[in-house]
């Protein structure tokens, strides 16, 4: 099945100020890679650490952007490597995720060779990862959306769709890309095990006087909700008349996130300033790097 102009499986991870954790990450995963092109987003490079990542093993092509240009252009700059080197797949990963076996990479090309429609293959981390689901196969279901760590993406899908949006920067870049791919039939199918460890923010629990009790919030820093609510605007208003049913769920998930702020977030006015910023921005069509 592997040849040189039909490459099996390369693989990406984005890195943004990496700690000693990340090598662990990358070890459940790359031995299952021809070749890793890791994203380096980091402002200012830990000379230390690069020299460390790259003596790992000769598959690691480390890619220093010395500037954080997002999540979506830094996914595109793999794709982009993976292509001109003939690989027809990638899997793209968080710095935070990892893979608790190799049973992924066992399951996946069992599928792939009937169906030249399939754009994305995931890991699931949850078993609430899509409340829309419908049975694929014996390893995978249907679904509508995967977040983009832990995906083996269809290189031939990204190329007709046009590949990340490069201006989301971060937020709802999975839920735009899965947009396209839906639009143009491509299926996106995930996992019917739990197979991957994912991190989606930091657990806070704090009482709000408000409703008398306590709530555990799942936290992102408060500059993350800027970028929440302008893209949120914006995918909404984007495909508001191609998928109604999912306009109207992440709006009423941004009034809900707006309503936890004003109840039981800690340092409300802060998350409310960039919520807020984000709104604005939106309105006035600025998007890429959120710049105060």
């Amino acid at each position: 099945m592997k040849n040189e102009n039909n490459k099996l499986l390369a693989g990406c991870v984005i890195l943004y100020n990496p700690k000693v954790f990340v090598f662990k990450n990358i070890e459940s995963y790359l031995d299952h890679l021809d070749i890793l092109y890791v994203i380096d987003n980091s402002e200012i490079i830990d000379v230390q650490f690069a020299n460390t990542l790259k003596s790992v093993s000769s598959k690691i092509v480390y890619v220093p952007q010395s500037k954080n240009v997002g999540i979506a252009s830094a996914l595109n700059i793999a794709a982009r490597l993976a292509i001109n080197s003939k690989y027809n797949w990638l899997l793209t990963m968080d710095q935070d995720s990892y893979f608790y076996d190799g049973e992924f990479f066992d399951i996946w090309l069992i599928d792939i060779g009937n169906d030249g429609k399939i754009g994305l293959l995931a890991a699931s981390y949850t078993d609430e990862y899509d409340r829309w689901q419908r049975v694929y196969s014996n390893n995978f279901n249907e679904i509508h959306f995967a977040v983009t760590s832990g995906n083996i993406i269809n290189l031939e899908a990204w190329s007709f769709t046009n590949g990340f949006e490069d201006k989301l920067f971060i937020d709802e870049v999975d839920h735009d890309y899965c947009l396209k791919l839906r639009k143009y039939k491509y299926k996106i199918l995930t996992s019917k095990k739990i197979l991957m460890g994912h991190m989606i923010g930091e657990f806070h629990e704090t009482e709000s006087k408000a409703i008398g009790e306590k709530k555990k919030l799942i936290l992102h820093n408060p500059s993350r909700y800027y970028y929440m609510s302008r893209n949120v605007l914006y995918v909404c208003k984007r495909y508001f008349f191609t998928d109604v049913k999912f306009v109207l769920s992440r709006f009423y998930y941004l009034i809900k996130m707006l309503g936890k702020m004003i109840l039981i977030y800690p340092e409300k006015l802060t998350y409310l300033k960039f919520f807020l910023r984000g709104v604005r921005d939106f309105a006035l069509s600025k998007y890429d790097k959120y710049n105060p």
